[in-house]
């Protein structure tokens, strides 16, 4: 008779954060919401909406990049290739090296599905908050605790705010301090699981697409490092940094495929100005800091336009509730070199993104900080840093008769900082003319940080009480899933796309490309396969971005947002720079136009010769008279067909040339007839190779230029995780006594 088993006790606190997840995104999860971002990131959709159309998101990046190159990127890997280039942006441009595309991310693969995004981004939730959850374990909280500190991070400010790739690294910051604190409880027990947590911590990071998070994040792990050996028998602490450096180790020889691609592509990119410097000067302006503790003191996302540069420059959120117990969790006894090293990293922190005192030139002395936005990626390790200490806080306030006294002056202080924060934001918040609904929605939010704080007054009477950490856990996690909820109310009601223009564009774009006037922003030609010339992304081609400048559009500022905007104004714009510079636009393949139905092409455009071939209620084609098709060659006497991007015959009476309107870019390979030809490049951007008389075969891939090496190190990698533990298995077992 099979004995009875029970579940794993973790197996409750992970079903509520999996729950407490689903109940963020319960607009999506119940589909009475669409967080589709081509919603509000492209002009060829329709949104029915409810109280009015808000933005779900900040960054629209998810529109231009996290959504279509990720959707792009999982179908090339369903469909047996690996995501090495997209052709269907610009001239064409590396994938996988683009970084932001996460297109080597295993959970990536969900944008093969309709909801793809939100499976994607409820998915990176769920790892972060059952991460957060084994840490707090870790670190000595009771079960409650450690799930209300799980359900808080896995629904923090960056997870609720920006959408975009920016937040794809987030989860593994609290599995790479779990990793740490697995090493150095192992070295006293002999487990040796914790530096396998590191290695994939530290991979799953880098593949997930957003160097600068991972790097901020990197840091804190660091210190986090470094500060906890202390904790670690003397006599052992050198098996503690062999460990590290193993699992460290590992995972760099893990990422080497995706972070080799990306090195291979910023040697020949345009970085331009990433966030409005790439000096270390980019600031939070003063409007932001309000919006630590009270996420919505100035309204929803971007709905007073007072503070646009506070909304476009923040990169989350702290709240009330969980801010004043981590200031109470500052002044514990247990972990204290821990506890003084994480207020530093949020004194310092806060200090660098407002640069007060002159602190953001210190960071820069630290590489690659000096090219980072600082004042936005900061925010999830301070996320992290604060769910931590409220985690401790409330561990201690069930311990400590020194805690309990000390309770009410931190929350004290918390009350007075969030009614600052409340009068701070008064001035910006005037002259701002809200509808009676509305205004009723605004003066709940603006009392949700207060009854937070009240709460938590309330349940601090009681705190030696045993139920007092589940009761204090259930505030700081409502108050999490409250505010998370928010934004998700803004998103549109039903969006519908009218496929009919898409559809027309490939039955017949064929290997052409179409140039967009505010209908199908970029990249959304990614989505649907179709090529389009518009393109927005950094890193951006460097090669091209020269081209727009000097033969396309030599007005836009910057060349890798190579996109309409600014209205009518915009399209106006774009038509005499295309009018102006037909050739160019010629050469580059385009065959078709896509402008909004309310936005005639000009009579300068119309003398042209275009022809109208599509027409809906939302936008209209025009077909050019002439394009230079995507295979061309410029001898006379050779004829060349194509049924594929990388495959071309060509049949010659005389040795000629073969020009591909493909950007070219090194870790392209050509072969003619199967021998392998160099390629030459036309006006310093299409490819061009020498060809024989008579017929010939020509193909054509690509592969970064030192890939084959990062492979070989992955392989290495993988070997580790298998040979290192059956190695130690086997010297334990020759020095075992008998």
């Amino acid at each position: 008779m099979a004995a009875n088993r029970r579940l794993p006790s973790w197996t409750w606190p992970l079903v509520i954060i999996v729950v407490a997840v689903l109940a963020g995104n319960a607009m999506y999860t119940t589909g009475l919401a669409n967080n589709n971002p081509i919603a509000w990131t492209s002009g060829i959709a329709h949104s029915l909406c409810r109280i009015t159309c808000g933005r779900p998101m900040i960054d629209p990046n998810v529109g231009y990049i996290t959504q279509p190159l990720g959707h792009l990127s999982a179908m090339d890997i369903l469909h047996g290739h690996v995501p090495w280039w997209n052709y269907f942006e610009g001239l064409g441009q590396p994938l996988a090296g683009e970084m932001q595309a996460a297109s080597l991310f295993p959970l990536t693969l969900v944008f093969a599905l309709p909801n793809g995004l939100y499976l994607f981004h409820v998915g990176l939730e769920i790892i972060a908050g059952i991460s957060t959850y084994f840490l707090g374990r870790r670190l000595g909280m009771a079960p409650s605790v450690a799930t209300g500190i799980g359900v808080v991070f896995a629904l923090n400010g960056t997870f609720a705010w920006l959408g975009n790739a920016t937040l794809n690294p987030v989860p593994f910051l609290p599995m790479l301090l779990l990793g740490i604190e697995m090493i150095y409880d192992g070295v006293a027990d002999r487990a040796r699981g914790g530096w396998y947590v590191v290695a994939f911590a530290l991979a799953l990071s880098l593949y997930a697409g957003f160097p600068e998070t991972a790097f901020l994040d990197g840091l804190l792990a660091l210190v986090w490092a470094a500060v906890r050996l202390a904790s670690v028998q003397r006599e052992r602490r050198l098996l503690a940094v062999r460990r590290l450096a193993l699992g460290g180790g590992v995972g760099i020889l893990l990422s080497l495929p995706i972070v080799v691609a990306f090195a291979d592509f910023l040697h020949v990119a345009n970085i331009g100005s990433h966030v409005g410097a790439v000096d270390g000067t980019a600031v939070l302006p003063n409007q932001a800091l309000p919006m630590f503790l009270d996420p919505y003191v100035y309204g929803t996302i971007l709905s007073n336009h007072n503070v646009v540069n506070a909304w476009g420059s923040i990169g989350g959120y702290l709240l009330a509730g969980s801010s004043t117990l981590a200031i109470l969790g500052l002044f514990g006894r247990r972990l204290r070199p821990l506890r003084i090293a994480l207020g530093s990293w949020m004194l310092l922190g806060g200090l660098a993104m407002f640069n007060v005192a002159h602190v953001r030139p210190l960071w820069n002395l630290i590489p690659y900080v000096k090219q980072i936005a600082v004042s936005r990626y900061m925010m999830p390790s301070l996320e992290m840093v604060v769910v931590v200490l409220a985690g401790l806080a409330i561990t201690d306030l069930a311990t400590s008769g020194a805690a309990r006294r000390l309770f009410f002056v931190t929350t004290g202080v918390g009350l007075a900082l969030t009614i600052w924060s409340a009068l701070a934001a008064a001035p910006n918040n005037a002259g701002v003319v809200l509808a009676h609904r509305t205004r009723i929605i605004f003066m709940g939010l603006d009392a949700l940080p207060f009854i937070a704080i009240g709460l938590i007054l309330i349940v601090g009477f009681f705190s030696s009480h045993r139920i007092a950490p589940t009761l204090f856990a259930i505030v700081l996690a409502g108050e999490a899933l409250v505010f998370f909820f928010v934004p998700t109310a803004e998103a549109a009601k039903v969006v519908t796309v009218d496929q009919a223009p898409i559809t027309y564009l490939q039955q017949h774009l064929g290997e052409s490309r179409f140039l967009d006037f505010a209908v199908l922003y970029p990249n959304w030609g990614s989505q649907y396969s179709l090529n389009s010339l518009s393109a927005i992304d950094l890193p951006f081609p460097a090669a091209f971005a020269n081209l727009i400048s000097t033969e396309l559009n030599p007005t836009l500022v910057p060349a890798r947002q190579f996109m309409v905007s600014g209205g009518m104004a915009g399209v106006r714009e774009q038509e005499h720079a295309f009018v102006t510079h037909l050739a160019a636009y010629e050469a580059t393949g385009v065959r078709y136009l896509l402008f909004p139905t309310v936005a005639p092409p000009s009579k300068a455009l119309v003398h042209l010769g275009i022809k109208l071939v599509f027409a809906d209620f939302r936008a209209h084609i025009y077909e050019l008279p002439t394009t230079t098709p995507f295979f061309s060659s410029p001898t006379s006497g050779c004829r060349v067909s194509s049924t594929a991007v990388d495959l071309a015959t060509a049949t010659c009476s005389s040795a000629g040339t073969l020009v591909r309107s493909e950007l070219m870019m090194p870790g392209w390979h050509a072969s003619v007839n199967g021998h392998s030809v160099p390629i030459t490049t036309t006006d310093g951007v299409y490819q061009t190779v020498a060809l024989p008389s008579g017929t010939s075969t020509i193909t054509y891939s690509f592969l970064p230029p030192h890939e084959e090496a990062a492979l070989a190190g992955f392989a290495i990698g993988v070997l580790a995780l298998f040979l290192v533990p059956a190695w130690t298995r086997r010297r334990r077992g020759r020095h075992a006594r008998p």
